[in-house]
């Protein structure tokens, strides 16, 4: 396709572009993004802010800043959309103090206002280094009521640093905004249960039998042969469903013995550990995984794709498996692209 709109010479119409642009990242080729970005001529804030994109969804904030600022000096002018996406690359990669400067200079010399998304960004940004209270104090001072984006940064933050009283306020505003979200609730049996405080937790998940809750079922799929193989929880549809199960049996045993140890949190189902385990092994991305160490190159990244949030158990699963198979595993999920390899993501751990 991209052979195509060379030769018809499309390249240079920014539309075009933009989306070719787009199309790459979101395919994890964000080199060749790059190349796209490089065939235009007269790049503007359209093509700077789907370039920064690129570069938030795979946590590549100092390529973030060092082509915001490049491009700016160059006569681009950033609009809001672009500044939300250069913050959202500062989050990804921690860069605190750099976040802090745009969001400073945002409105003081580019004359753009602060919106919502500004905030979600800086709360996702406070929140990942550490700085709960901080990003609770900006929330508190902010000018604009804050939206279900600006709390589940911070509840987000909560569960991964285990602050349960500004969770516990986080999680209360974001039921009240959207009480038919399951995800709120989880987040808040989490934290509970990671504190040891189980009367709470049974109490949310109580809670949680009394609502409706509509949830889209989770899938992961990797291309390979020219054909998508799909797979949910606990999938034994394909063809090779025994193959791949066994080596799923495998990869959790031979990574245990080196130290991974599984964890349960996300299950919320009051079983034994055992059970707990059966059923977080079979997670779509871990069946996906297993698949593609047997069908796919070994010369290649494994790359696959996740309509929702990797677990904390899959993430270190891939981590653990990137380490003992010596593969690059590429998984992208509703957030953004985790880049593995050599038993360390390029998320730092935290999405």
């Amino acid at each position: 396709m991209h052979g195509v709109i060379f030769t018809c010479g499309l390249n240079e119409n920014i539309t075009v572009a933009t989306t070719l642009l787009n199309l790459y990242s979101k395919l994890g080729k964000l080199s060749v993004s790059h190349k796209v970005f490089a065939e235009i001529s007269k790049p503007d804030k359209v093509t700077l802010t789907a370039m920064l994109a690129g570069y938030a969804m795979h946590g590549r904030g100092k390529e973030a800043v060092e082509f915001f600022e490049r491009s700016v000096r160059e006569g681009v002018e950033p609009d809001h959309v672009t500044f939300t996406h250069l913050l959202s690359a500062c989050s990804h990669s921690g860069l605190v103090r750099e976040g802090k400067y745009y969001f400073l200079i945002m409105s003081e010399v580019y004359k753009v206002q602060t919106q919502l998304d500004h905030y979600s960004c800086m709360v996702d940004l406070l929140g990942r280094c550490g700085l709960v209270n901080d990003a609770h104090q900006l929330i508190k001072n902010m000018p604009l009521e804050p939206n279900s984006g600006v709390w589940g940064a911070l509840l987000g933050a909560c569960r991964v640093h285990r602050n349960i009283d500004i969770g516990k306020e986080a999680a209360e505003n974001l039921i009240a905004l959207n009480p038919s979200d399951p995800r709120n609730y989880i987040m808040l049996s989490n934290i509970y249960s990671a504190a040891g405080m189980w009367n709470d937790a049974s109490k949310v998940r109580a809670l949680m039998k009394t609502k409706v809750f509509t949830r889209n079922p989770g899938y992961s799929f990797i291309e390979h042969g020219n054909k998508i193989h799909l797979f949910v929880v606990d999938d034994y549809s394909h063809p090779d469903s025994d193959k791949i199960h066994k080596k799923l049996e495998e990869i959790m045993r031979r990574i245990q013995e080196v130290g991974f140890v599984s964890e349960t949190e996300p299950i919320l189902h009051d079983v034994d550990v055992e059970v707990k385990t059966y059923m977080i092994n079979k997670h779509s991305e871990k069946i996906a995984l297993a698949f593609g160490l047997l069908d796919c190159n070994a010369d290649k990244p494994l790359v696959i794709i996740k309509n929702l949030r990797i677990c904390r158990d899959c993430h270190n699963t891939a981590k653990f498996v990137s380490l003992i198979e010596k593969r690059t595993i590429i998984i992208r999920d509703s957030k953004r692209f985790h880049h593995f390899s050599d038993g360390l993501c390029s998320c730092g751990d935290y999405w």
